[in-house]
């Protein structure tokens, strides 16, 4: 009879209104000694690390979701199988995450190919190694949930590199990120257990190649867990579309690499895409871009404003050598132009940060050419700003010379 009692009290407990899982499915190269191979494993690890502490979050807020961690095996019809097998219910939320070779599909260029073989850089096997990545949004849209999202980093095109690529710039700027979260911020976890819609998310557009080093894995599952850790601790709210679009945003400035995300959000039958302006074969006669109120603009005006914060050494260091008569005037006043960017950093941060003075020195002593794409990449995010503290800066910059 206990046992009768035991399985009815499961069974009530299961249908109790607020039971909610998150099931966040993996499929990530595992395949040793290809040039990919250490990226695609710290893929893997901050895939992890970001929904380990979304599960630990949400049990602590009393959500009622559950997050189950799902890792098929790395093969097509695995893969396959185990999607039409996946026992979910409405009120349920699924994401899955690819990493690893992709290839652009004849048949359907605007998503990639999914390719699970090993031997990603030799000449591939589509038909025995291939999966769409636009066939798993739509069988995981096919389940009834309430939400998903089918997120592919890869390369959308014949694989062409031989070797990771390893430039690493401003690394380690937010290494913390999921550890430093202000308890008190947390406002945006209904991302995941009130979002309804279903969302296809790829790293690059037909032709283009997806980027990646040993350290940080590749560059869009960096920018994305990192920009859904900021999303997180906003007090704004954030939407998906305002996610995506800072993601791709993160990738071409921060890496400079020719490497555009795209994605699309769909409710009910209308698909909204991110990139309506290229036409592929497959694609409906007219597309229909992304509504502006699926954007937050307010927060990513905050993350610009941050940035351009961050990226201001650039613009005293370059402004004091075009005004420096000498080597000698240059690093006398290079002091106080360090003074007053902790200055600002303490007015608008509440404290000083030595790491973007000293980046931003390093570049201008050793990488010309970086420094200055970084410095029209500070120019591009004044356009939308407040020039309030912009107008600080200009009077502190009057007096260089004096």
């Amino acid at each position: 009879m206990k046992y009768v009692l035991l399985l009815l009290g499961i069974l009530l407990l299961g249908a109790l209104p607020g039971q909610q899982t998150l099931h966040v499915i993996t499929t990530i190269n595992p395949h040793p000694g290809e040039d990919i191979a250490q990226g695609c494993r710290k893929d893997r690890e901050n895939v992890h690390k970001l929904f380990d502490f979304v599960a630990r979050s949400l049990h602590e807020r009393g959500t009622g979701m559950t997050v189950r961690m799902h890792a098929p095996d790395y093969d097509p019809e695995e893969v396959y199988a185990f999607l039409e097998g996946l026992q979910v219910a409405p009120d349920d939320a699924v994401i899955f995450i690819y990493s690893g070779h992709g290839l652009e599909d004849v048949q359907a260029p605007r998503w990639p190919l999914l390719y699970y073989c090993a031997g990603g850089n030799t000449t591939p096997d589509p038909e025995s190694c291939g999966y769409s990545l636009e066939e798993v949004h739509e069988q995981l849209r096919a389940k009834g949930v309430r939400m998903s999202l089918t997120i592919g980093s890869s390369c959308n095109a014949e694989p062409r590199t031989t070797a990771a690529d390893r430039v690493v710039r401003r690394l380690g700027s937010r290494e913390e990120e999921l550890n430093a979260l202000n308890e008190t911020a947390y406002q945006n976890f209904d991302l995941f257990t009130r979002y309804e819609g279903h969302i296809l998310a790829s790293s690059a557009l037909p032709g283009q190649l997806a980027y990646l080093n040993d350290d940080i894995g590749s560059y869009y599952i960096d920018a994305l867990i990192n920009t859904v850790a900021e999303a997180l601790q906003a007090r704004q709210a954030v939407s998906w579309a305002s996610i995506l679009r800072r993601t791709d945003r993160v990738v071409r400035e921060e890496w400079k690499k020719e490497q555009e995300a795209q994605f699309l959000i769909q409710r009910d039958e209308v698909a909204m895409y991110s990139d309506d302006t290229h036409h592929y074969p497959g694609d409906a006669e007219n597309l229909t871009g992304i509504d502006e109120d699926e954007y937050s603009p307010d927060w990513e005006e905050s993350l610009d404003e941050e940035e351009a914060l961050e990226l201001l050494p650039y613009y005293l260091i370059a402004t004091l050598a075009e005004r420096s008569t000498d080597e000698l005037t240059f690093n006398g006043d290079l002091a106080g132009l360090r003074a007053f960017y902790d200055y600002v950093l303490e007015v608008h941060y509440g404290q000083a940060d030595e790491y973007f003075w000293e980046t931003a020195l390093s570049d201008y002593a050793e990488d010309e050419e970086w420094f200055y794409e970084e410095l029209l990449y500070y120019s591009e995010l004044l356009d939308d700003l407040d020039p309030e503290w912009q107008g600080e800066v200009d009077d502190f910059l009057l007096t260089l010379g004096r």
